[in-house]
Formats: structure tokens, sequence, C-alpha cells
């Protein structure tokens, strides 16, 4: 080396002599590390290209990299070394190993797919807050009032359960059979008027069923003996009657001029208020029918009957969809009376079974084959009496009668606790999660049928036990601008 490095070069000869030398394969970790302490040294003092050559040979070098870890840093930096427990979470999340030191150059795509997924979860679980309930919601107005807002004394009323005694116009007047006479009141002015009585030889009224939008002013009524009269409120005179003494009566329900009525033989007969006559008959059930409902566009006709059978009539083809080729069976284990169309969903059927069935099952008519089950089951294992959904939003009312006990081995935990205090109630359903939205108890005594309101808002029930008549605010319409008006009253009447 050059003279003016002189006294350095003597100072570190010794040392880069030992460097030189070859350290064996046993000693090669402590050699290196006294090795590279002593390179820095070296480099600190600038010694520059004398010390360019490599101090180490390469193959001892090479073979000596097994035990150097350098962290591999991942994409996202998260502060997992915080406390116990949040190091638990992490590691229950996959977000934190026992290896903090990782030979890996980047972390996997699947562990990275992975954390982001869960990330993302975690998230929307930490920061999700509660849905505030719609305006138009049960639980908005029935499940806010918990009560119902006026009340009606119904002495007299059929005992049956399958009867419908009851029926609301769309002129906002509420029609009740009693026994042999049929009354009606306009809830606006509270003026109540008697507008028919059955004979004994007729037999008592079973069912009725305002005229709907096309003849709000006509009332059909139904005896046990299977006559059949239709009178106009307005003027309070029969328009038509057709005598059926062979057959005794079911359900009712119209459809613009054209009237279908259910018969105890399992018949399904068509009346035209134009022509006085019967147009149709359909057959398909072999007991009695209990119920009866057209579609909101009036193209087809639910039935169902004693034994648990559901049909669909298609009023344009003028033929069963659920018999034929097709064999379609829609049943439940029970006495079918409850159904209805959903006003917001083309096709859209509920149906309600009676004892020992206690099901509602909701179904696509519109892609039904011979081995359809129903989309959606409701069990509750309480009598459904009657079902409507609501025009403002997705939701099913259910009444209800009596309960019954049911093996607890039989009976899955969530049908159980579905089946718990639906009794004598009127229930609210979300769709299509089917939770329950709200229960109020309506009656003392088992519900055996309800009316719409023409507004979709309200509901009138009726006990023929209790010979009370009830109505309910349920939902709200968008533009319901007297929605709470009268909330706080509660009124107390007589329909006779």
């Amino acid at each position: 080396m050059s003279s003016k490095y002189g006294s350095v070069t003597d100072a570190i000869t010794p040392t880069c002599a030992t460097i030189k030398r070859t350290p064996s394969h046993a000693s090669a970790s402590s050699t290196y590390s006294t090795r590279k302490r002593r390179r820095v040294s070296v480099a600190s003092l600038h010694l520059g290209q004398d010390f360019a050559g490599p101090l180490v040979p390469e193959t001892p070098i090479e073979e000596i990299n097994g035990d150097r870890f350098v962290t591999v840093r991942t994409s996202t930096s998260l502060p997992l070394n915080i406390t116990p427990r949040t190091n638990r979470i992490a590691k229950s999340f996959g977000l934190l190993d026992d290896r903090v030191l990782s030979p890996t150059k980047s972390p996997s795509l699947f562990s990275d797919r992975c954390f982001r997924s869960l990330l993302r979860r975690s998230a929307s679980e930490l920061f999700s807050t509660s849905r505030a309930a719609s305006s138009l919601s049960a639980k908005a107005n029935l499940g806010a009032r918990n009560h119902f807002v006026l009340a009606l004394d119904g002495p007299g009323m059929s005992t049956d359960i399958f009867a419908s005694p009851m029926a609301w116009s769309h002129v906002n007047s509420i029609g009740v059979a009693f026994r042999y006479d049929v009354y009606f009141q306009n809830l606006e002015s509270r003026a109540v008027v008697h507008l028919y009585r059955s004979s004994l030889s007729h037999g008592t009224v079973h069912s009725i069923d305002w005229g709907g939008k096309a003849n709000p002013y006509l009332l059909a009524l139904g005896t046990t003996v299977g006559d059949v009269i239709v009178m106009d409120a307005e003027k309070t005179m029969q328009l038509a009657g057709w005598i059926d003494g062979d057959h005794g009566m079911g359900g009712m329900h119209w459809n613009g001029d054209v009237l279908a009525v259910g018969r105890t033989g399992g018949n399904v007969t068509l009346f035209d208020i134009r022509m006085r006559a019967e147009i149709a008959k359909i057959m398909g059930h072999k007991r009695r029918v209990h119920g009866v409902k057209w579609s909101v566009d009036g193209h087809h006709l639910a039935t169902g009957d004693d034994s648990g059978i559901v049909h669909i009539w298609d009023h344009r083809a003028s033929n069963l969809l659920t018999n034929g080729d097709k064999n379609i069976r829609m049943k439940h284990k029970g006495p079918v009376k409850a159904l209805s169309w959903s006003p917001w969903q083309r096709g859209l059927l509920a149906t309600g079974g009676g004892s020992p069935d206690g099901e509602i099952h909701i179904w696509n008519t519109g892609k039904m084959t011979p081995s359809s089950d129903p989309i959606h089951t409701i069990p509750l294992q309480t009598t459904i009496t009657s079902l409507h959904w609501s025009l403002h939003c997705k939701e099913l009312l259910s009444t209800h009668g009596s309960s019954w006990a049911v093996p607890q081995s039989n009976v899955h935990p969530a049908t159980h606790e579905s089946a718990i205090g639906v009794e004598n109630s009127l229930a609210v359903h979300s769709y299509p999660s089917c939770q329950r939205v709200v229960i109020v108890k309506a009656h003392s005594a088992p519900v055996g049928h309800s009316c719409m309101a023409p507004d979709g808002c309200s509901v009138f029930t009726v006990s023929p036990k209790e010979e009370t008549i009830k109505m309910f605010r349920v939902w709200s319409a968008p533009d319901d601008k007297d929605k709470n008006e009268g909330s706080d009253m509660t009124f107390k009447s007589t329909i006779r």
C-alpha cells in the first residue's frame, strides 16, 4: 500500500491475514459473525479498492444462509401486538399466527384473499346498525299501538270456524251476518242498516262478500242450505237469487260481475250478475270447499277444501292448473280456508291450514311442476283462519284460532318457538324472510275470520265466542297524511 496508509496497514495486517483463512464447516456460523463485524470496522476506515476482493471464499458463504431470516411485511400493516384479547381475535380470523418471521417473499394469494374477506365481514358486523322500521310496516303501526282502534258488539254470529260472516266494502261499509240476519254499518256516518233476513227453511247465513270496485254496493250472501242471494245495499233490495237445496255453502268471492261460490259437495259454482244465471261449475274437489279467492288480475281462482287440497283454476282457459295431466298437488294436512294472492307479485299465493296442519305455505303458481313444494313454509301449530297480503309493503298478515300441543320430540326448536303466543292472535310476517314482525293478542277466544279495508291499512277481526268485532290499524299507505289521527282513541259501539 502507499505510504500515506502505512500506519493503518501495519495495524490491520494481522486481521486481514486471519480473514483470508478458510473456515471449517463446523465453525462456519461463528466465524462468519466475527468476520462480519471486522468487515464493518474496516469499511469505516475507507480502505476502498485495496480490500475490494472478497474477504471470505464464496462457497462457505453460500452454504451459510440457512439460519438467516428476513421478515416479510404483508401488504396491509395491522397493529396486532396490542392486547391478549386482540391477539386471540386476530388468530381466530387467521390474521396472526405463531410464526412471525417467514422466509417467503410475499403472502400467498389464498391467505390474502381470505384476509380481505374476513376483514370486510368483520367491519360490516362492527359498523352495521339495525335498519329503522319503515313507516309503512306493521312494526311502525300495529307494533307501536298494539291495541284495537274500534270495537263493535257482535252477538249471535256463527260459531262455525269455516264461516265468513264479515266483509268490508269499497265504500267503507262493514257487513256482518248474525245467524239469520245481515247488517251493515257505514263507518263514516256510523249508520246501521238491516239488509236481509233469512227464513228458517233457508238456513242461517254462512258467508257474505261485497262486490269489489266494480259493484261496491252489491252484497252477496250464502245460507247453510245452499241459497245464494245478491242484495243492493244502496237501494236495500234483492237483485238476484239462486236456490240450490242439494249443496250447502262454503266460501265465496267476487271477480267483477262474476261470483264464485264453494259448495259442500266439492264443486265451485260461478254466477254472473248480468245474466242472473249460473255460467260454470268447477269440479275438482271431493270435500267441502271452505276457501275461495280470485287473484288480483282476475285470471286465476284458488280454492281450498276440507281435506287440505288447494286447486288453481285458470279463468281464461277454463281448466284446472292443478289437475289432469299436470297432476300438481298443493296440499295441507288440515282443512284450508285461508287464501290470499299477492297484490305486488303475480302468481304468489299464500295458503293456511287448520288443525292438525297449522302451517302457512307460500307458492309460486307461475312455476308449478308435479313435484313442486311451497317456496316458503311458516310453521305455527295454530289454526290459521285468514290471510292478507299488505298492499303497501312485503308483509303477510295471519289470524289464528286455537293452538294444540305437539310432542317435543317431533318439533324443531324453531317451530316450537314460532307457535308460542300465536293463539287467538293477529300476526304479521315479513317476506321473503318469513320472520315475525309483530304479534297482537286480538281476542280472548279464537279469531274466526277477518277482512281488510279497501285502502289496505286496517283489518277487522271477529271472534264469535267472544261476540266482539275489532278493528286494528296494521299498515300505513305511502301518502297517508292522517296516519296517526285517532291513534289515541278507542271507539266502542254496536252494529245492531
